[in-house]
């Protein structure tokens, strides 16, 4: 039940910021960053998943599903500096910079890539 639970909060999270990623990214000036994150990640998820298995045999079902809940929460996070950027347009900390919020969102999503395919092996 507790597994359940935590599935749906997780994927209802991350279908909304899936399914709003391109078209909101676009309107606050990022561009194509939420086709490239998306890409990025299931790209990274494709080629992950052929080490996915001996990595869940290594650290096991229960580890890899916590890293994998882990990735997929990173992601969905990393939208928040974009709202922050659009929110505060004349910050000047490098965590609001455009190239770093940039990068930051691309390796998140490949970081859960690498996440969701040990996710969904465990």
């Amino acid at each position: 039940m507790i597994l359940s639970l935590g599935f749906t909060l997780l994927f209802t999270s991350f279908n909304t910021a899936q399914a709003l990623a391109g078209q909101v990214l676009e309107d606050n000036d990022f561009g194509q960053l939420g086709f490239n994150s998306l890409a990025t990640l299931y790209l990274v998820f494709g080629f992950a998943c052929f080490t996915s298995l001996p990595t869940v045999k290594k650290l096991g079902a229960k580890a890899c599903l916590i890293i994998g809940a882990l990735c997929y929460t990173l992601y969905v996070a990393s939208f928040i500096l974009p709202s922050f950027l659009t929110e505060y347009p004349d910050a000047q900390t490098f965590i609001l910079d455009r190239k770093f919020i940039y990068t930051f969102v691309l390796v998140a999503a490949a970081i859960n890539g690498f996440g969701a395919s040990i996710l969904w092996v465990a």
